[in-house]
């Protein structure tokens, strides 16, 4: 209601008379080492995206009825019509609307899309200002480059915060995201050749090897059917991509470039220049986009389409494009290889007070939304190690992120026809950086606690946070792929490498999948894991147990270096066209929970017992999300019990959350409500 009333007074007496709140995780870090300039023009025009809040118990209790144990094997995924029906995201987008326009700013018609989280909006200055109770300025950073941003989280009225999930475009500074390649060019990269039988231009990796040595090659898969989605912040040269599939005997597969936001095809640090040799020598973008998507053509040259989502390099601008991906929910299948480091300078802070911030969580909202619409997305993990900030242990953006599959890099040696592989680290045993060569990005997240589908699983460097990879292919540049950008071929590795091969690859899977009648694959991480967890794992992926990313080490099963390792391509697929999400053991099958449901007007006794377990089983409490909320005690006497609190001894809220039990490598879990 109050949110309607904007209309009728003026904004100033209204907002006297209300609750107001703050919208955390707003404020720029580079705000903190920059230098003030002075405060922006009233009249600058500022460009916004209001982003709608979800609903995340909905979102939690959807998502287990996709992937939960209970789930049919036959998911039904949602469309972007049933997703905006089932989240309101009519009577969300009115409220930010409204208020948009009761606070003088305008509301953009043309990008006015129903089904859409974002509402475009756009004003002075100085409305901005009265709108969120911010002042922006203008700063130079370290680099000389200015920006405008605020330094201080924006108020809103409390009757809006259920739907705005976060106001971005108050800062405008760009350059937020890094690609992660490693490139050379062709002729170099053929006075050293680490790696014998690659076909490819210079030693390089043409896609028949490719396929050779990850399992492909018998395949007649080819994608057919299917569309990719790359997101990308830099333009290509279509002359380029041209050039590859001619060379390599490739089908004329269209590749669509999307322009969010109005963005236009162009290369370049401020994306304003032309996509030839020129800008490529000072611009590593528009080497990643050609990457992207020269691999996905590699694996899936058979799709329909290849869709080049890209926007501006900035917080605004990713999270538009990640937004019209799942809006347009024409892509199964999508790809990332830009990432920022977790808390980072160049990042929004990511966690307040221990919890994720509205924009982190923003973030995983967007890519909760694709799995329940049944779209699976990857992420390469970064190429600096286990040091992606440069300095501390740390993890890549949005590699970590939950509801994204991580991946991380591997070196090849040997033969195309003989291949083996290590996790990669071109400096050794040390910590190694992009700059420095490059190694495989992993670790553990500061930001996200661990979710379901990795707990319990041996090998985890944590057991209480995210992991990170999920999984890994070869990213070595010394055993690198072909790639035609600038008007010639060069040598390209990476975890940017890495990502779009396992999308294409997924591709290929759901093409399969479609034809067994199992659907498209949807979010990955659930089934990866246990079919890395089960005795086909052999056969499914090449665990890769030597080598470093300077701070953890490979080792047999999962590690934080390779995750589970790279694909054995057919035998996957047939794996994974045919397996639910999960596939619990039943040797714990008699486990129950009591009393289920817990009711505050029945009991006194703040306590579910999980019983019927053997002596020795461990039981984590997670939330239907798959965020951990508490380990219990190891099981003695048959059960163990929840006190119906956090790890931080905070009672927990009302709602459903499951418990994961395990013992000697099997597993199963149950659900427990919560009434208050």
């Amino acid at each position: 209601m109050a949110v309607l009333l904007l209309g009728i007074f003026p904004v100033g007496v209204l907002r006297a008379a209300q609750s107001m709140v703050a919208l955390q995780g707003h404020v720029p870090m580079q705000v903190r080492s920059a230098t003030l300039l002075g405060r922006a023009q009233a009249d600058e025009l500022v460009q916004l995206s209001l982003a709608v809040r979800l609903d995340q118990n909905l979102l939690d209790q959807t998502l287990e009825g996709i992937y939960g144990r209970n789930a049919p094997a036959q998911k039904h995924y949602l469309s972007s019509s049933e997703f905006a029906q089932k989240f309101g995201l009519a009577e969300k987008r009115q409220a930010l609307k409204d208020f948009a326009q009761a606070n003088g700013l305008t509301v953009d018609p043309t990008e006015d899309n129903p089904e859409s989280m974002i509402v475009k909006a756009s004003g002075p200055a100085g409305s901005v200002e009265q709108a969120f109770q911010v002042q922006l300025n203008h700063y130079r950073g370290p680099d000389g480059k200015v920006f405008r941003a605020h330094d201080t989280e924006p108020i809103i009225p409390a009757a809006l915060a259920p739907h705005l999930g976060a106001v971005l475009g108050l800062s405008n500074n760009t350059g937020v995201y890094h690609p992660h390649i490693q490139m050379k060019s062709a002729a170099s990269a053929a006075l050293q050749p680490s790696f014998t039988g690659a076909t490819g231009p210079g030693g390089s990796l043409a896609p028949a090897d490719v396929k050779t040595i990850y399992g492909l090659s018998g395949t007649t898969l080819t994608g057919a059917g299917q569309t990719v989605a790359l997101l990308e912040l830099d333009g290509y040269n279509p002359a380029d991509i041209t050039s590859y599939k001619t060379t390599f005997g490739l089908s004329n597969t269209p590749i669509t470039f999307v322009g969010v936001d109005n963005t236009a095809n162009l290369c370049g640090l401020a994306q304003n220049q032309p996509c030839n040799a020129a800008t490529l020598a000072s611009d590593s973008g528009m080497g990643e986009v050609a990457l992207d998507i020269d691999m996905a053509l590699a694996l899936a040259s058979g799709a329909t389409q290849i869709m080049v989502y890209t926007n501006i390099n900035s917080n605004l601008g990713v999270f538009d494009a990640y937004n019209m991906i799942a809006t347009d929910n024409i892509a199964k299948v999508a790809s990332t290889s830009w990432g920022k480091p977790e808390l980072s300078s160049a990042s929004q802070i990511l966690v307040i007070n221990g919890s994720p911030s509205s924009l982190s969580q923003l973030e995983n909202q967007v890519f909760q939304r694709m799995a329940t619409q049944g779209q699976t997305i990857y992420a390469a993990s970064g190429d600096s190690g286990a040091y992606d900030d440069g300095t501390t242990v740390s993890v890549d953006d949005p590699a970590s992120q939950p509801y994204m599959t991580g991946v991380g890099g591997t070196s090849l040696s040997g033969s195309v026809a003989a291949p083996a592989e290590k996790a990669w680290n071109t400096c050794g045993a040390v910590k190694c950086l992009q700059s420095s060569g490059g190694s495989t990005g992993g670790g553990v997240s500061s930001v996200w606690t661990i979710p379901g589908y990795q707990a319990g699983s041996s090998g985890l460097a944590s057991q209480t946070m995210r992991n990170v990879p999920d999984v890994a292919l070869n990213a070595d540049p010394a055993s690198g792929y072909a790639v035609y950008v600038g008007g010639g071929f060069w040598q390209f590795g990476g975890t940017s490498a890495a990502a779009p091969l396992w999308a294409a690859m997924t591709a290929l899977m759901n093409q399969e999948r479609l034809v067994a009648g199992t659907g498209y694959f949807g979010f990955a991480n659930p089934t990866l894991y246990q079919l890395a967890k089960s005795t086909s794992s052999a056969t499914l992926f090449n665990d890769i147990a030597t080598g470093n990313n300077g701070f953890y080490n490979a080792g047999v099963g999962y590690d934080n270096t390779t995750g589970w390792g790279s694909f054995k391509g057919t035998n996957l697929i047939s794996a994974a066209s045919g397996v639910s999400s999960f596939a619990f053991s039943n040797s714990l099958s008699s486990v129950f929970a009591y009393p289920n449901p817990w009711d505050t007007r029945k009991y006194t006794q703040r306590q579910v017992t999980i019983t019927n377990l053997p002596d020795g089983a461990s039981v984590k409490i997670f939330t239907l999300s798959g965020f951990w909320v508490k380990s219990l005690p190891l099981a003695l006497s048959g059960s163990t019990a929840w006190d119906l609190t956090n790890d931080s001894g905070e009672r927990v809220a009302s709602g459903l959350y499951y418990y994961l039990v395990n013992i000697s490598g099997s597993n199963t879990r149950g659900v427990i409500a919560i009434i208050k």
